[in-house]
């Protein structure tokens, strides 16, 4: 595992001793969601980078951090979390103050709870399968057909966000939240596997703008 520098603005990990937030992160994968968020928020963080390869997340010291050995995992001054949906919402209940979420109990509220959970719970279904069975298995462990169903559900997907996004900057509206952080990881995913076209001109122009933000830059850098 190696060690890349905080975020900006965090300060070394000797002047902060235990506190200091520790990001487990492998490249393209939902870490980019925490370091995102930590960039948004100005959390300071150790980013322990890993490899997306057994000997970096099968190995015995991560697996005592994440038994499934996938990513991202934080270890707050103890406290361990690996879910990343889990991982962004415990750091907004701590460090937020209300920033990068609605008011709690009103309906932009409650939109912004459907699209911070449909990006995990609904998109990245068929995201996760197309990775699965275009590039993560072994060839021998693929299946065409599943990679195929999982592609024209995943277009389905960007028809539905693309529809939401008609007339707005951000999925909830004009202010940017933690559930375009969220949806943003599963639109990179997408880029990755040449889903964004024209087709969806709504989601090709929020890619872009969110790919604007420093903290997406510094998250998928």
């Amino acid at each position: 595992m190696a060690m890349k520098a905080p975020a900006r603005g965090a300060t070394n990990d000797k002047n902060q001793g235990a506190s200091m937030l520790k990001i487990y992160h492998a490249k393209n994968t939902r870490s980019i969601r925490i370091v995102w968020l930590c960039e948004e928020l100005g959390i300071p963080y150790e980013l322990k980078v890993l490899k997306f390869a057994p000997e970096d997340l099968k190995s015995e010291a991560y697996l005592a951090i994440h038994p499934l050995g996938k990513v991202p995992s934080i270890d707050d001054d103890g406290l361990i979390l690996n879910e990343s949906g889990a991982i962004a919402q415990y750091l907004l209940a701590k460090h937020g103050k209300g920033r990068l979420e609605p008011k709690p109990g009103t309906p932009e509220h409650g939109r912004y709870l459907h699209w911070f959970h449909f990006a995990e719970a609904t998109f990245m279904a068929p995201l996760g399968n197309i990775a699965q069975h275009l590039f993560v298995r072994p060839e021998d462990k693929r299946i065409p057909q599943v990679a195929e169903e999982a592609t024209e559900s995943a277009k389905n997907m960007l028809g539905i966000v693309d529809g939401a996004l008609a007339g707005k900057s951000y999925i909830g509206g004009e202010a940017f939240s933690a559930a375009d952080i969220m949806l943003g990881y599963d639109l990179v995913l997408g880029k990755l596997f040449g889903l964004l076209s024209d087709d969806y001109p709504n989601v090709s122009a929020y890619f872009a703008r969110l790919g604007e933000r420093p903290g997406f830059q510094k998250a998928t850098a």
